[in-house]
């Protein structure tokens, strides 16, 4: 049974990163790419990256907590790569919610403004600035979270073999 609970885990982190390992290298580019935003226009194709943002924001969530309750599950608390493991786990999660439940809203809500009817044409510059600077906050978080998963993948690619020697393994003839 404890291998149907690795594999599960497994499951879910590769899931995790390569979702966000898509999302950040194929899919984000290509919102504010000029095929997109020449039929869209820039503030649209903003509206479309917030909508897909929230779904991603929700996986995130997903992954990370099921991340964290099969690492419980596991049993694996005493050893010192399991309590780091745990802790890198713990703050991935405060991570993911820091971005999804204070800074996206941040960032929605400067989009908004930036293109709102009522913002003058001095205004929309410095709004822009702290939209460039907290997307950019935003990046770093989200960089910091895959390094993070790639970690916890690699580490449960180790699984129920880790410690043994590569002597152990059969060798054949």
């Amino acid at each position: 049974m404890r291998i149907i609970w690795h594999v599960l885990a497994v499951v879910n982190a590769s899931v995790w990163f390569g979702a966000g390992l898509f999302l950040t290298v194929v899919v984000g580019p290509n919102f504010f790419s000029p095929a997109v935003t020449d039929l869209v226009g820039r503030q649209n194709a903003g509206l479309i990256a917030q909508s897909v943002l929230a779904k991603y924001f929700v996986l995130q969530v997903v992954c990370s907590v099921m991340a964290l309750a099969l690492h419980l599950r596991s049993g694996a608390a005493g050893s010192a790569l399991a309590r780091r493991s745990r802790w890198g786990l713990v703050a991935i999660l405060a991570l993911v919610c820091a971005g999804g439940f204070w800074l996206q809203p941040k960032l929605v809500g400067l989009n908004q403004q930036r293109y709102a009817i009522t913002t003058s044409a001095e205004e929309r510059p410095i709004l822009a600035r702290q939209f460039g600077m907290w997307h950019g906050v935003s990046q770093m978080g989200n960089l910091l979270v895959l390094i993070g998963a790639l970690a916890h993948l690699v580490i449960l690619a180790h699984g129920p073999q880790a410690g043994r020697s590569c002597d152990s393994v059969k060798q054949n003839p």
